[in-house]
C-alpha cells in the first residue's frame, strides 16, 4: 500500500494535497487563511497576494472604501469596519458610529480584490472571475427573508 504522505527533511509526514502559502495576514483577518487555502487548492492558477492587511476607519474622516489592492507589491487591504453616517442640520455629513462588517461581505471584497490581481479593470472577465473565486470559498448565503426555505410569507394589507 502506498502512503499518501510525503516525508519532509525533518522526518515529519505531510499530506501531498496541502497548499503551502507565503501570505502574511493581519491578526484581525486570520480567519481568512482557510478560505485562501481552499481557493488556491481548487484554482491553482489563482494569484495570491503577499500580504492581507486589515483597515478600520476612524470617526474623524469619512471613508467609503471596503478594499484596495496594490499591484506592485501585491498587498490587499480589507476594511473590517464601516462608518454609519448622518447629516447635520446644517447639511454636513458626519460619522455617527463605527460598525463591523459581516464576514461574508469581507470575503466578497477579498474575492473582488483577488480578481483585480488577474484582471485590473472592471469588465466582464473581472466580474466572472470574482464570482468564481467567491464560489470556491464554499459559502452559501441564505436569504434574510425566507432563511433558505424559499417560502416568503405574504403580507396582509390592513
Amino acid at each position: 500500500m502506498v502512503s499518501r504522505k510525503k516525508v519532509t527533511k525533518k522526518g515529519k509526514k505531510k499530506p501531498i494535497n496541502e497548499v503551502r502559502m507565503r501570505v502574511k495576514v493581519s491578526p484581525r483577518l486570520l480567519w481568512v487563511v482557510p478560505y485562501l487555502k481552499k481557493a488556491k487548492a481548487k484554482m491553482p492558477s489563482l494569484t495570491l497576494p503577499t500580504q492581507v492587511r486589515s483597515f478600520k476607519p476612524t470617526k474623524t474622516r469619512i471613508m467609503r472604501i471596503l478594499g484596495n489592492v496594490y499591484f506592485e507589491t501585491k498587498i490587499i487591504v480589507l476594511a473590517t469596519h464601516t462608518q454609519q453616517l448622518f447629516e447635520t442640520k446644517s447639511g454636513k455629513t458626519r460619522v455617527k458610529r463605527i460598525i463591523s462588517i459581516p464576514r461574508s461581505e469581507i470575503l466578497d471584497t477579498l474575492a473582488h480584490e483577488l480578481a483585480h490581481l488577474r484582471h485590473p479593470d472592471h469588465n466582464y472577465e473581472h466580474e466572472e472571475y470574482t464570482g468564481t473565486i467567491f464560489k470556491t470559498f464554499g459559502l452559501t448565503q441564505k436569504c434574510p427573508t425566507c432563511k433558505g426555505t424559499g417560502k416568503v410569507a405574504l403580507e396582509s394589507k390592513p
